[in-house]
């Protein structure tokens, strides 16, 4: 099996330096920019077919940088291609939870109501699709592949390099992707990209994220032949939650996905936030003891606020007032009567 893996970074094709203190990290990996950003959602599509896994990726950032390094360990040399970003789109649209909704009345006026060699590093491949600019490297040193970059104007931060090194010293791959600064800031979202390779044991890299500064949110979907288990990267935390998991077939409401689609496949959605310090592995995936269907429901709680009936209707009040009145005359005189017989 090859065991060399990848990382994928993306920053402009001008050839201009980037500041190596503006750092950040999503959950598949980390950034490096010429501002500072921090990823807002990352979602992503694993798509197993023998021993061929895809990664379909869309990431998300608060930031007006437009130069940027985003690093992604995947395994083997890869295959890169744009992706259709509607095809997120449509997987949130099959695999939505159920919603239930539960009404509270809370009474009062709502007021208060709550808000290459051994050293070096030696170009294997370099490609150019749409906006990127690809080039894969090879190399077993963290500081050749760092030279490398460096010697390409673009900086590596020391914390990032050092993180690099546990991969590289499994024979991984790096992957250079040079994103074109016409597409605008990264709060625009960067084009969705499709990295395929070959490997024996699924995985989605998450240990560059350690070096993140704040959680890390992904929604994950892995599509395959059968229902998919995944591990937890940080043992220390919350395990990714199964929203959904159940059978999908080429359907013409989702022209996207089922361009794919050959016939029924099994998608599986998870979704979790990450502690940065608690990251300590990559997410390996697992065919799931059973084919069973899940759909998460999320209760929605609705709160009417009613005000009380003397401030609005005082004559209701005095109604039932007369009312209990009457009620008790007439139980007395009633008595009385008994009383007599």
């Amino acid at each position: 099996m090859a065991t060399r893996m990848a990382v994928v970074a993306a920053l402009a094709v001008t050839m201009v330096a980037v500041d190596p203190a503006m750092s950040g990290a999503c959950a598949c990996g980390a950034f490096v920019a010429n501002e500072k950003l921090s990823a807002q959602q990352e979602t992503a599509l694993v798509e197993l077919t023998g021993r061929t896994e895809s990664i379909t990726l869309s990431v998300q950032a608060q930031s007006e940088a437009t130069q940027a390094a985003f690093l992604m360990p995947v395994p083997a040399r890869a295959r890169f291609e744009i992706a259709d970003g509607e095809l997120f789109t449509e997987l949130d649209r099959i695999s939505r939870p159920d919603v239930e909704v539960r009404t509270v009345t809370v009474y009062g006026d709502g007021s208060g109501a709550a808000p290459g060699d051994g050293r070096g590093a030696t170009v294997v491949d370099h490609v150019e699709v749409g906006p990127y600019e690809v080039a894969q490297l090879a190399g077993t040193d963290a500081t050749a592949v760092t030279q490398w970059l460096g010697d390409h104007d673009f900086t590596l931060p020391t914390a990032l390099g050092g993180a690099l090194s546990p991969y590289l010293a499994e024979g991984w791959l790096v992957v250079a992707v040079r994103l074109s600064p016409t597409s605008g800031s990264l709060s625009d979202g960067l084009p969705p990209m499709r990295l395929a390779f070959e490997t024996d044991t699924p995985v989605y890299p998450m240990r560059l994220s350690a070096t993140a500064e704040s959680r890390q949110p992904l929604r994950l979907y892995v599509l395959a032949d059968h229902r998919m288990d995944v591990s937890n990267p940080a043992p220390a935390g919350t395990a990714p939650e199964l929203t959904f998991a159940g059978e999908v077939k080429p359907d013409p409401q989702y022209p996207v996905l089922s361009a794919g689609l050959t016939g029924p496949r099994f998608l599986t959605r998870y979704d979790a936030e990450f502690r940065p310090k608690n990251i300590t592995d990559d997410i390996r995936m697992t065919r799931a003891a059973t084919d069973g269907h899940h759909r998460a429901v999320v209760t929605v709680v609705r709160t009417v606020h009613s005000v009380w009936p003397f401030r609005e209707a005082p004559w209701i009040v005095l109604g039932l007032v007369l009312a209990g009145g009457a009620f008790l005359i007439t139980r007395r005189v009633r008595s009385r009567r008994s009383a007599k017989a």
